[in-house]
């Protein structure tokens, strides 16, 4: 590995005898302390000072630049580039070179473990009182083992896998979801047993092992939590798979994105049945089954994490432990330094009349839903990168362009081209104002520069069809990819809001155009489906007729713009159908569905809710919807109690829930008559019964299920996939009413 595999960088790293400041660096399973080329300093202003130019600012300021030593007073009027004290950013924006001369040479050794704990009351078990059953483990050396709860008491298991961690000596520990649930309860589980000196056991230094939320500036990235071990890197994987695009639409559970990737998890039900009521080989099959699962989602990623932080020439644990933003904040940092451009304050301060709230409030992408239903032949027109690409076609970047002006909102988008600068008028309905947005000709963005290096470095490993030149294909990809949404995020400093506009603003001009052209050649009701930077038809579209006529109009539209960027794909799909916006099944070239949207979820639905589906979505996609096949879909014989079973979670303290009918308290309350102590993290098993929502351990009989309320699933699944004709209004009388005959009866 190029770099090295953690390093730490602040005030208490500086040298107390000779004043020096140090960086203190983990490589080869040992720390070491390294003076830094980086001398900390801030700019006060001043009207006889050096002239710099501002993010996000048309105009130049005076300023004087004045050093310091960490732990200083430092004046009320000083300045920071980067908006705060960050050493470590500033040491890698500044001397981007410097960790590639401490490597970890050595091969970077993991272990993955997966914990399964018991549940007594049948709650969701996170907490002090729910024991460990069993943790597996399985390390880079190729050792796997489980770690079973051998008598009364997991206090063994918990030294046992303390004594796992110190014989390996990992540099990574993994798992999925060990942030939020598998360390926090094994901690749990420690604190239980009195075990004060836990932590440290896991540690392979004296150094603090914990979690922690991001700090108030980075809260928005992920919104997961960090950890720290002393020594060692904590890697969630659950953070990497919603990062992953290509599990849009998805759950992000392990078993979902397992089968996603082609695994097939082993599965328990241990909403009905309880975890210790299956055999120790059982559980240590299930165990594994998730160690594997794991595992192999380590060797898919980790590659492009490492490459990634090689590439940025920062320590891994600081790639790992960043927020999303943090490649753009690095390299955009990087850009403006050299370029002498400050950044005093985040988007947020900078554009408080545009970010009325954390999210900002602008403008989004166009999406719209021209043709619901079905369509017998499927074909999607991408822009390929369009984000980036727009950037470079028009060289926007926050050393580039700025917010000069705003008019009366008109929804129209020009361009004036001058000699050095070009100024592009963008139309925001949500800000009701058309802004003025100048963009620097006299030199190349920072953007264009890095998007072009990315693109060309990523060309090679497109061609290759090897494992290793995918990971890196796909991390260079997600570099270029991020820029846009760092320049609209409102914590960014090294970045600047009227990029992210500009880019959106052209996004939504330019899917509008092809859209339009497509209409223009291929008749009214071509156009399906519009959600971003891609199109959905239902006929065949010239790739090469469509990418010429975009640049034609780009050229036209925009003077002196590289209208060579923009580029648009053809991906071809067999049947469909759309539900909504955001909702819709394809049938792919190899017969498999691609599923995407909140109605094909199935984290919180029923088995009755996923088996009518599938049923709904091989008769719709084969076109085969008879009055026989919707008798059958409408009829219950088949289904089990256990096909009615659905889940809610609480996501906050009981006290904070105020609504009295919230299906939530409702839940928190029979459980609570039942001994389940409502603890954030619980799931609740339940079901929809004649009198009303019953938790699943006081529900026993299938003839107590709600007949009427199932047959209304059947209904509105009818509706959305717009088979409103087929609907059956009521159910026979025979099955709601139990005096002339019960649901089991009938079945």
């Amino acid at each position: 590995m190029k770099i090295p595999l953690i390093a730490t960088l602040s005030p208490k790293t500086r040298d107390l005898r000779t004043g020096e400041l140090k960086t203190l660096i983990t490589r080869n399973g040992k720390k070491e302390g390294v003076v830094v080329p980086y001398k900390p300093y801030y700019y006060v202003p001043d009207k006889r000072g050096e002239s710099y130019t501002c993010t996000g600012r048309p105009e130049s300021i005076k300023l004087s630049k004045v050093y310091y030593n960490p732990g200083d007073i430092i004046p009320t009027n000083a300045l920071r580039d980067g908006g705060r004290e960050h050493l470590l950013d500033r040491l890698c924006i500044e001397h981007p070179e410097f960790f590639y001369d401490y490597p970890n040479d050595e091969p970077v050794k993991s272990l993955c473990f997966d914990i399964e704990t018991h549940s007594p009351d049948g709650s969701f078990p996170f907490g002090e009182k729910y024991p460990i059953v069993a943790i597996g483990i399985a390390t880079s050396e190729g050792k796997e083992e489980v770690l079973v709860w051998k008598d009364e008491s997991d206090k063994q298991l918990l030294l046992d896998f303390a004594e796992c961690i110190r014989k390996h000596n990992p540099d990574i520990i993994y798992g999925y979801n060990l942030t939020g649930y598998d360390i926090p309860q094994i901690l749990h589980r420690a604190n239980f047993h009195g075990l004060t000196e836990y932590k440290k056991l896991l540690n392979r230094d004296v150094s603090s092992f914990g979690w922690e939320q991001y700090s108030q500036v980075d809260k928005r990235a992920a919104s997961a939590l960090k950890m720290k071990a002393g020594g060692r890197i904590i890697l969630d994987l659950l953070r990497w798979t919603r990062l992953d695009y290509s599990l849009s639409g998805l759950p992000r559970g392990l078993k979902s994105v397992s089968r996603a990737f082609g695994l097939e998890p082993i599965e328990l039900e241990l909403s009905i049945k309880n975890i210790l009521e299956y055999s120790e080989k059982e559980i240590n099959e299930y165990v594994m089954s998730d160690v594997y699962c794991t595992k192999y989602l380590f060797e898919h990623y980790y590659p492009q994490i490492e490459y990634t932080a090689e590439i940025l020439g920062v320590p891994l644990d600081v790639y790992v432990n960043a927020p999303v933003s943090y490649i753009t904040k690095i390299l955009q940092g990087r850009a403006l330094f050299k370029e002498g451009t400050v950044s005093f304050d985040f988007n947020k301060e900078r554009h408080d009349d545009i970010f009325h709230s954390d999210r900002g409030n602008f403008q989004a992408a166009h999406i719209e839903l021209y043709k619901p239903g079905f369509q017998q032949h499927n074909y999607k027109v991408d822009f390929t990168s369009m984000y980036p690409s727009i950037a470079m076609a028009l060289n926007l970047g926050p050393d580039t362009t700025c917010f000069v002006d705003s008019e009366e909102y008109k929804n129209e988008i020009d361009c004036e081209k001058g000699k050095k600068e070009t100024f592009i008028y963008v139309p925001d309905n949500i800000i009701n104002k058309r802004l003025k947005v100048r963009v620097d000709l006299s030199k190349k963005s920072c953007l264009y520069n890095m998007s072009k290096r990315f693109n060309e470095m990523r060309e090679p490993y497109k061609k290759i069809k090897t494992k290793e030149a995918k990971s890196k294909s796909n991390a260079l990809k997600i570099m270029v990819n991020t820029f846009y949404g760092a320049n609209t995020n409102p914590y960014m400093a090294y970045g600047d809001l009227s990029v992210g506009i500009t880019i959106t603003a052209v996004a939504r001009w330019l899917i509008q155009t092809a859209a339009q052209l497509i209409r223009t050649q291929k008749g009214e009701d071509s156009v399906v489906y519009i959600h971003t930077d891609g199109i959905n038809t239902n006929v065949d579209i010239n790739i090469k007729w469509l990418n010429n006529r975009l640049k034609q109009l780009m050229r036209v539209h925009f003077p002196g713009c590289e209208p060579e960027w923009i580029q648009v794909e053809k991906e071809r799909y067999r049947e469909g159908v759309w539900l909504q916006i955001g909702n819709y099944v394809l049938r792919n070239e190899d017969g498999t569905l691609t599923k995407h949207g909140s109605t094909f979820k199935s984290r919180a639905r029923s088995k009755f809710y996923l088996k009518v589906l599938d049923r709904l979505i091989d008769a719709r996609l084969n076109n085969t919807i008879t009055q026989n096949f919707i008798d059958e879909l409408y009829s219950l014989e088949e289904y089990e109690l256990d096909d009615f079973l659905q889940r809610r979670s609480m996501n906050m303290p009981y006290e904070d829930y105020k609504n009295e009918n919230d299906l939530m308290v409702q839940l928190i309350r029979q459980g609570l008559e039942i001994g389940i102590q409502p603890i954030v993290g619980n799931t609740y098993p339940y079901f929809k019964t004649k009198g009303g929502y019953r938790i699943s351990q006081v529900v026993k009989n299938k003839a107590d299920i709600d007949v009427r309320y199932h047959w209304n699933v059947i209904s509105s699944l009818l509706q959305k996939f717009k088979l409103e004709t087929w609907i059956k209004k009521d159910p026979p009388i025979t099955i709601i009413d139990e005096k002339q005959q019960t649901l089991m009866d009938y079945i």
